[in-house]
């Protein structure tokens, strides 16, 4: 794939492209399972998991294009990311969340709160605290 005439080589995707585009892949995989889910908890537990899911994606793209919002936007992703990690090992109780799903669910989960954690770290590097030389 070729630039656009008169803009130069594209740049190396930054840490928050990577998790953006890794919690996409999840949740479209999780969307796929959750749909498999009994009908008696759709309203309950599989409804609450695709929301979160879906809230997090949605705040990965706010943060992404709002620096302004991007430290409480990440913080709030690390919460929701926490109550799905409950959601899912309630799921695993119920039994509709088998070891390997569960397992794929956790990592997943942990995989973009490591992202979020460092894109967090990150920010605050580069962010001088007030009252402190820079």
């Amino acid at each position: 794939m070729t630039g656009t005439p008169g803009r130069g080589p594209p740049r190396e995707a930054g840490a928050e492209l990577l998790v953006l585009a890794s919690w996409e892949e999840f949740t479209d995989v999780l969307l796929g399972e959750t749909a498999r889910w009994p009908k008696n908890l759709r309203f309950t537990l599989t409804q609450r998991v695709e929301n979160h899911a879906l809230d997090v994606l949605e705040k990965l793209v706010a943060a992404r294009y709002e620096p302004g919002a991007r430290s409480v936007l990440l913080r709030e992703i690390n919460l929701t990311l926490e109550r799905m990690r409950f959601l899912f090992r309630l799921a695993q109780k119920r039994g509709v969340l088998g070891a390997r799903n569960f397992e794929r669910a956790m990592r997943g989960t942990d995989d973009a709160g490591r992202m979020v954690h460092g894109w967090r770290r990150s920010i605050e590097r580069k962010t001088p605290r007030a009252g402190l030389p820079s």
